[in-house]
């Protein structure tokens, strides 16, 4: 019986061989680069492995050590923008009232959508009819709906694991711009920013009905 201790193979691994680990990880942030690129350009319906893999200047054989299917790279990438998110989150926490800050954030964002395109935009076909990728992308809206509302209990003095109204207050207000996106996409001529501050304003107030009075900070 051997008295070595156990490792777990990923640490292992990583631990022997950090310049091996450090340019997989370099090969995956190309690949999910790739990809946004491609589902951008082509639409998620429309784009092939094989293409991610030459946008990403790597062998298709090598981006499927790394994702097995497109509906990995499209949860990979829900994931990546997650962690974005976040990490705006806690930057502005404490120092940008969130109204303010969730406002900002979703005006700009339509804005550039508008302007560049939207990578997403082939994805809204395919989740109504792949129930594998549709729940991927409820995964991300949960966990933005959860930030939002981790965010607003912090400025209001809430508990956001007891108290129902930042969660409430949470849904809301990514719904509205769940809304205002859906329709641009299913609606052509439509301007998303214009769209997306109307369903904001509305959703705004129905927010701050559901809460308390902010406390003021001093």
């Amino acid at each position: 019986m051997s008295n070595e201790t156990s490792i777990e193979p990923e640490q292992d691994s990583a631990e022997r061989f950090p310049r091996r680990s450090a340019r997989r990880a370099r090969t995956r942030a190309r690949i999910l680069e790739a990809a946004s690129a491609e589902f951008k350009k082509a639409g998620y319906a429309e784009a092939t492995m094989n293409a991610i893999a030459d946008a990403a200047d790597i062998h298709v054989t090598t981006l499927f050590t790394h994702f097995k299917t497109k509906r990995d790279l499209a949860a990979a990438l829900s994931d990546q923008e997650i962690q974005q998110f976040r990490e705006l989150v806690d930057a502005a926490k404490g120092k940008v009232p969130f109204f303010e800050f969730f406002r900002s954030l979703v005006l700009s964002t339509a804005a550039t959508r508008q302007k560049d395109g939207d990578p997403k935009t082939g994805q809204m076909h395919e989740v109504q009819r792949d129930p594998e990728l549709a729940l991927s992308w409820l995964r991300y809206e949960e966990n933005e709906v959860r930030l939002v509302a981790e965010y607003i209990a912090y400025d209001y003095g809430l508990d956001a694991h007891r108290d129902y109204a930042p969660y409430l207050a949470g849904q809301v207000l990514i719904g509205s711009g769940v809304s205002s996106y859906t329709r641009w996409v299913r609606t052509k001529g439509l301007d998303l920013v214009k769209e997306t501050e109307v369903a904001l304003d509305l959703a705004e107030k129905m927010a701050r009905s559901i809460l308390p009075p902010a406390p003021v900070k001093h």
